[in-house]
């Protein structure tokens, strides 16, 4: 059986390359998963944008020089073990390169799942090292493989967002805009907002979307870039970047001004708009990153893994009945990866979400 890598150029996401690898032999304490399938979405891109910034790129390094491979969200089976706790044929969700297949030293195996071990992940964030058996009584309901892989990374984000913002009163705003209003990060977190109706929620999108997002029905109101200063800057207001668009997110600062009380930074998947130089000095809030595993961490020990699982998971049920009604998930093969991959980069119809089937 031939073996593949899926590569990127880590300072040019443009630059890829399929190449053929070797297949792997697990050492005593050691699993080979075979990866089954994964989803590709502009959550992705981010990972590749921020790779040296919060250290995506060494989750799975390459051997090439320049190049790294993107993580994704997928499901794996067990081919091949030595001496681990995993069973040959069992099924995990969670984190993989774009590759054949995936080495890991399992710790912490329980019937829910394990931790990847292996020395270099030991000090990257947590939640991205842990995989989840798939079976019923962890909560994969068949027939929703695809929607684990494609939205529970995403959603995940928009429960964790909203969670974070009603745990900071809305840093006192009475209106939250959402960048990329069509992308499933943001319409998810207007998803929770909407079931709260604590503000008013403001969709931000360009014009080739702007059908699409008003036809969601979570936003009060929706906007195109172009129309910013349209907005009502009287009220105070909370801004979502979900995409790093600079131009973007200048208009919003200087239109809201000193009425802007918050200003969070999600996504970067406007690769092509970022530079080296130091942003302007904007007025309002300071433009600050989020980062989901920040607050999953903090709700964990506020609340207890198992209290924060259960309402995420609640969260989660109610998403996933309504979602299939305004995004077709569609599958393609891995031998298309590269064609898929660069249709992402420059934005995939927001419509549909893509999974990536290698077997």
């Amino acid at each position: 059986m031939s073996h593949h890598d899926f590569l990127v150029k880590r300072d040019d996401l443009a630059t890829t390359r399929l190449v053929e690898s070797k297949g792997l032999t697990p050492a005593s304490g050691q699993a080979v998963l075979r990866v089954e399938r994964f989803a590709l979405t502009a959550n992705n891109i981010t990972y590749g944008v921020a790779g040296d910034l919060i250290g995506y790129w060494q989750f799975f390094p390459a051997e090439e020089e320049g190049f790294g491979r993107i993580p994704v969200w997928g499901i794996a089976s067990v081919v091949a073990e030595n001496g681990s706790e995993l069973k040959v044929g069992d099924r995990y969700y969670g984190y993989f390169p774009m590759s054949d297949e995936l080495l890991v030293s399992p710790i912490k195996c329980s019937p829910r799942g394990f931790t990847d071990g292996v020395e270099h992940r030991a000090k990257l964030p947590i939640v991205y090292n842990q995989y989840t058996r798939v079976a019923a009584e962890n909560g994969f309901e068949s027939g929703f493989d695809n929607h684990k892989m494609v939205y529970v990374p995403l959603f995940t984000t928009s429960f964790v967002l909203d969670d974070f913002f009603a745990d900071n009163d809305d840093f006192g705003a009475k209106t939250i805009v959402l960048g990329s209003a069509s992308s499933k990060t943001a319409f998810g977190m207007a998803f929770m907002l909407k079931q709260s109706g604590r503000v008013n929620i403001v969709g931000l999108t360009s014009e080739k979307n702007l059908g699409f997002v008003k036809g969601l029905g979570l936003y009060d109101e929706v906007f195109t870039y172009d129309d910013v200063e349209s907005m009502d800057n009287s009220v105070t207001t909370a801004y979502v970047d979900m995409s790093g668009n600079r131009d973007v997110l200048s208009k919003i600062h200087h239109h809201f001004v000193d009425n802007l009380r918050q200003s969070c930074a999600v996504g970067i998947t406007h690769w092509e708009s970022r530079t080296d130089k130091e942003l302007e000095e904007l007025p309002g809030a300071k433009p600050a990153m989020f980062f989901a595993p920040s607050q999953i961490v903090k709700r964990n020990k506020e609340w207890g893994p198992a209290q924060y699982q259960a309402r995420l998971a609640k969260a989660t049920a109610a998403f996933f009945a309504e979602v299939d009604s305004w995004v077709d998930i569609q599958e393609h093969s891995f031998t298309d990866v590269d064609a898929i991959y660069h249709q992402v980069l420059v934005g995939a119809p927001a419509d549909k979400a893509i999974i990536v089937a290698l077997v």
